[in-house]
């Protein structure tokens, strides 16, 4: 799998002394207000080689500078921080050096480890006097840190180097070991977790049947009949994630276009089962809408049957598009649903650029909405709002008698929630019990 040559060079850049380097000249630019420039050097008998570095000095990566001449050296040489307000007027500095790179303020900080002195990092700015005693004091307190840092990289990366077999480089196509998921797990968790994942994603995509698709009733509140089912996605493999956390590492990895496909083409495989007059209600992300792929999982599919939840996880980047793309499956009869109302990216400016045939309540809207007079508010408002755009709307999230029944009062039509029927895999006849659909009734 390409994921496994991932993992390995995962493994090889998070215990690399140059990735610990650059991320602490990062940091120490943006520590240090005044600073222009930061770089890290390695020392060795002779001098000082400059090896990484952040701000106006990155060109310079690669310069050599010899202790007996140079600020730098005198840091190394005797293993404390070392300042120059003016370098014009300091005759312990390489003169030349300094004004051919609009060096005026300088702080050469030794990184040592165990006494001893591995390298330098020099904190830089173009004007006298930028540094202050107590950005001194800052970079002096950090020294100890930083060189034990790069030191204990420096040493994992050795031995982790001789563990797994990679040199400075990981060579392309390298395969990963068990070795390397474990190492890979205690230095940097977050990644390995994320590189696991894209493999769980791949192998869903490899093999369908981990993923499954129940259906939630929508109910039509005035007459108590389901006119629609939503689908929803289960994803059969370990650890456990909610289907959104699939889909957001699906796209994290690049793959969230074809996990998106997929499921829609595991929910159209029900629609000829479908009782007529009922709808399919499927999720996707704006930025699904118009690939080649979304429409080629539409081929063939009666469109005017399906009801598109656009989700509210991604912002809409380019609206004309999205609307363009759209155009000509709403001719063919497919309907649009604004999804999570209240919530996420679903604002009303949203609302109104899509004009959705149906705007959703987002849960947290409905919930206690019996209870809570700003919900209803707010929930009444977007009923007269649908009603002057034409639209309808559809309540997520009941849980109670008490919330149907303030949603039917303030005149919403459509609804869907535990308490109408909970996510099943497609029954042959709706499975809402009437009886829930009486005002105080559980």
């Amino acid at each position: 799998m390409a994921n496994e040559a991932d993992l390995a060079t995962a493994v090889a850049d998070a215990v690399h002394p140059l990735g610990v380097m650059q991320r602490i000249t990062d940091r120490t630019l943006g520590l240090i207000e005044s600073a222009q420039g930061v770089m890290i050097g390695v020392a060795d008998p002779s001098g000082v080689t400059y090896v990484t570095g952040s701000g106006n000095q990155t060109l310079l990566i690669g310069t050599r500078v010899e202790l007996g001449s140079s600020l730098t050296g005198v840091a190394v040489r005797t293993g404390e921080v070392q300042r120059s307000a003016d370098t014009e007027l300091d005759d312990r500095v390489d003169l030349e050096a300094c004004r051919r790179h609009h060096v005026r303020s300088l702080v050469c900080i030794p990184l040592q480890r165990d006494d001893e002195v591995m390298g330098v990092m020099a904190v830089n700015a173009p004007v006298p006097d930028a540094f202050t005693d107590a950005d001194v004091d800052v970079l002096t307190q950090l020294a100890t840190f930083m060189g034990v840092a790069i030191g204990s990289a420096r040493d994992l990366h050795a031995v982790s180097s001789e563990l797994l077999g990679f040199g400075s480089t990981t060579p392309s196509g390298a395969p990963a070991t068990a070795a390397h998921r474990y190492v890979m797990g205690v230095v940097n968790a977050a990644e390995a977790t994320r590189l696991e994942n894209c493999e769980r994603i791949e192998a869903i995509l490899g093999d369908p049947a981990l993923l499954s698709t129940v259906f939630q009733p929508v109910v039509d509140l005035a007459s108590g009949e389901t006119v629609a089912y939503e689908a929803l996605s289960r994803f059969h493999v370990a650890p456990y994630l909610p289907p959104d956390r699939w889909f957001a590492e699906a796209h994290a990895c690049g793959l969230g276009v074809d996990l998106e496909v997929l499921a829609l083409e595991r929910a159209f495989a029900v629609l000829p089962s479908l009782a007529d007059g009922l709808a399919l209600n499927v999720n996707v992300g704006p930025h699904v809408v118009g690939t080649s792929a979304f429409l080629d999982a539409l081929a063939g599919v009666p469109v005017d049957r399906v009801i598109l939840e656009l989700t509210e996880h991604h912002a809409v980047e380019d609206y004309p598009a999205l609307i363009a793309a759209l155009r000509p499956l709403r001719r063919a009869g497919l309907r649009v649903a604004v999804d999570d109302t209240g919530s996420g990216y679903s604002s009303l400016a949203h609302i109104l650029k899509i004009a959705p045939d149906f705007i959703k309540l987002d849960c947290e809207l409905a919930s206690t909405i019996d209870l809570d007079p700003v919900r209803r508010a707010l929930a009444a408002s977007l009923v007269a709002f649908a009603a002057d755009t034409g639209a309808e709307i559809v309540a997520e999230g009941v849980e109670n008698a008490d919330e149907l029944a303030v949603l039917r009062r303030i005149g919403v039509r459509f609804a869907q929630g535990y308490h109408l029927g909970h996510p099943a895999p497609l029954a042959p006849a709706p499975v809402v019990n009437p009886a829930r659909l009486a005002d105080g009734e559980g």
